[in-house]
C-alpha cells in the first residue's frame, strides 16, 4: 500500500469532550488497523526505509494527560503496542489550564512524574510538547530557551533518558520555529492533517486527529479511499477556518 500514518489523541475517557476517546473505540481502532494488514511503529521506524507494502502507523497523545497513563498504558500494553507521549514539563502534575488555553477547552488532570516514568518503563517514549504549552511565534529569545531548551532538559533530568522528538503547541509552526526546534530535535510533529508521504520534513510531520475517526468500525477501512477522501475534507474545512480566523 506504501502509505503511513501519525494519529493524535489526547484523553482516553468516557466524558466525549474534543480531546476524549474511548477506550472501547481505541482498542477498535488498533484491531481495525491490523485486520488491514498495517503494522504500529515507534516514530523512529515510521521514518525509516520500508521494507514491505504494509501501512506503518505510529500513535501519539499530546499534552500528557493522566488517562493516558490510567486506560491507555494498560490496553495498549495488553495489545503490544507502541505510542509517544507528548509532555508540557513545566505543568506535570497539575492540569492543562496553562496560558493561552481556551476558556472552552475542556479541563483535565495531567500525569505526574512518578506516572511519567512508569509509562515510560512500559515501553512509551516520552517527547516534549514545549515547556509551557505556548504557540511557538514571536517570542523573545529568553522564551524560545524555556521552552525549547528548557523544556527538553527538564524532561531528560526527570526521566534520565535522552528527549529526541517535539509537538508543536497547538500545531503553530512558522519558519523560525521549524529552524528553532531543527536545532534540538530529531523529529517534530505537526496537526496537518495528512497521511505521511515519502520525502516528508521530519521537523514538519503530519498528522492525523482521531477526533475524526471515533467510530473506527464505521470508517474501517481506516486506509481505505472512503475514509482517505473525507480526511481530507475534514483537513480542507479546519484549513478554511483557520484562514478565516486570522486578524
Amino acid at each position: 500500500m506504501n502509505m503511513d500514518a501519525i494519529f493524535t489523541f489526547h484523553s482516553i475517557d468516557e466524558r466525549a469532550t474534543v480531546l476524549s476517546y474511548r477506550p472501547d473505540d481505541l482498542r477498535a481502532f488498533v484491531e481495525a488497523l491490523r485486520e488491514e494488514g498495517a503494522r504500529f511503529a515507534t516514530l523512529d521506524e515510521i521514518l525509516a526505509p520500508r521494507e514491505s507494502d504494509a501501512p506503518r502507523v505510529a500513535l501519539s497523545f499530546d499534552d500528557g494527560i493522566a488517562t493516558v497513563h490510567r486506560a491507555a498504558l494498560p490496553l495498549l500494553t495488553d495489545l503490544g503496542v507502541p505510542a509517544i507521549a507528548f509532555v508540557v514539563p513545566e505543568w506535570v502534575g497539575r492540569h492543562n489550564g496553562w496560558p493561552g488555553q481556551p476558556v472552552s477547552a475542556p479541563r483535565y488532570e495531567l500525569m505526574s512524574w512518578s506516572e511519567l516514568r512508569e509509562l515510560q518503563a512500559a515501553g512509551f517514549e516520552i517527547g516534549c510538547h514545549s515547556a509551557n504549552h505556548l504557540r511557538l511565534r514571536r517570542l523573545a529569545p529568553e522564551v524560545w530557551r524555556t521552552e525549547l531548551a528548557g523544556g527538553r532538559a527538564k524532561l531528560e533530568d526527570e526521566l534520565g533518558v535522552p528527549v529526541r522528538h517535539f509537538a508543536y503547541p497547538y500545531g503553530v509552526h512558522d519558519a523560525e520555529a521549524v529552524r528553532r526546534v531543527r536545532d534540538l530535535y530529531d523529529t517534530a510533529v505537526t496537526t496537518e492533517m495528512r497521511f505521511l508521504g515519502k520525502g516528508a520534513d521530519v521537523h514538519r510531520l503530519p498528522r492525523i486527529d482521531s477526533h475524526y475517526l471515533r467510530d473506527p468500525k464505521r470508517h474501517a477501512p481506516l486506509f481505505g479511499a472512503r475514509t482517505r477522501r473525507m480526511l481530507a475534507a475534514r483537513a480542507w474545512l479546519r484549513r478554511l477556518k483557520g484562514w478565516l480566523a486570522r486578524p
